[in-house]
This record gives C-alpha cells, structure tokens and sequence, in this order.
C-alpha cells in the first residue's frame, strides 16, 4: 500500500496564479477566470505553483515515477540506509489464491528475501552491494516535488485503468491531498475515457 502525505504548497496560490493570468493581456482575472483559462489547455501558468509530497512506494513505482522528468526527487539511500519492508500488490495475493500457495508462504517468501540482506550487512558487506540481494518490490521512500502542470499532467496517466495497480493507488492519494488543499485546480476528473484511443482498460 502505497502512502502520500502532502508536505508543502504554494501559499496563496490562487493570487499568484491570478497575477501570472493577467499579465499577457494587463487585465485583471478572477478565480473564475483562472479556471477557465486552465480549461482551454493554457497549462504554463501553472509552473508557477508547486507542490511536494513525501512518498512511500515499492521500487518499481519509483522507477515509473521517474519517467515523469518534471517531477523532482530525493530518495532514499541503498548506500547509506537500510530496507526492511517488501510492498506485495494484491495480485500476487490473488495468483497465490487461485494456485493455492498459502500468504504465509508468501510472505516467508519475501521475508527470507530481506534476512538474506540484513545478514550479509551484519557480516560486513557493504549496504550499497547488499541492495543487490533487494527485490523490485522493496519499500523505498522520496520527497517528490512538482509544479501544479506536472501533477496536473501526471494525474491522468496514472489514474488510468491501465496503470500499474499500485502507482495507480498512488496518483489516487495524490490527487485526493491536491483536490483537498487546491480544488480550483485539483477537484475535477481527469480522466478522458471518451476520448481514449487504448482497445482495452487492461493493459497487456
């Protein structure tokens, strides 16, 4: 289960963003009017604003997240830090269950995983080696920072259907925490599903 916990946001970012709208044509704008130039895809006055997060996820997300290169990142060290939590999606669960391999099995599974990494640091492997021995699901954590126009076109990608389960729970937090403290911008849908071009919402 992934976790976002929103840790900074532009304060008054209503009135910065108004400021930014009524520069190109020296005109005054209301909220309203903010909102409506959002919605016509004039996205750059939304670099102005920023927002950050501090993330838990599995490896593997972190590794998607980096794809969206107007994020920001500080991640946790496999140098200098140690892992101890293993991130398992419900899938496997649900695999485990249809072939009928019990969770505990499961779970001694990644747990013997993890010992094998705690023990080769306890005998003097460096930590940035033992990662090595860490699977893609190993929790990991990050402050990820983005202006509103990343998130803003983040959040669609990663809502959809057809995201990775867990990086969709994510974006999903993500975009409750947004819609909470800047719903102006935030509290909509972003997903487009009508317009979609995709032949499935499962992604194979």
């Amino acid at each position: 289960m992934p976790k976002a916990e929103l840790i900074s946001i532009t304060p008054d970012y209503m009135e910065l963003l108004k400021t930014a709208c009524s520069q190109p044509y020296g005109k005054d704008v209301t909220d309203k009017s903010v909102k409506k130039i959002i919605e016509s895809g004039h996205l750059s006055v939304l670099e102005h604003c920023y927002a950050s997060f501090l993330v838990k996820c599995s490896v593997r997300v972190l590794g998607q997240l980096t794809r969206h290169r107007h994020l920001s990142f500080t991640v946790k060290s496999a140098r200098g830090s140690q892992f101890n939590k293993v991130v398992v999606p419900k899938g496997i669960y649900e695999f485990a269950d249809k072939i009928n391999i019990g969770v505990e099995d499961l779970e001694a599974s990644w747990n013997s995983v993890i010992d094998s990494y705690h023990d080769s640091i306890a005998y003097g492997l460096a930590e940035q080696d033992a990662a090595y021995f860490l699977p893609q699901g190993v929790e990991t954590s990050m402050v990820v920072t983005g202006n509103f126009r990343a998130w803003y076109e983040y959040l669609p990608k990663r809502l959809c259907r057809r995201a990775m389960p867990e990086h969709r729970e994510l974006a999903e937090l993500i975009h409750q925490e947004l819609a909470k403290v800047a719903p102006e911008i935030f509290n909509r849908t972003f997903l487009n599903c009508s317009n979609c071009i995709e032949s499935s919402c499962d992604f194979k």
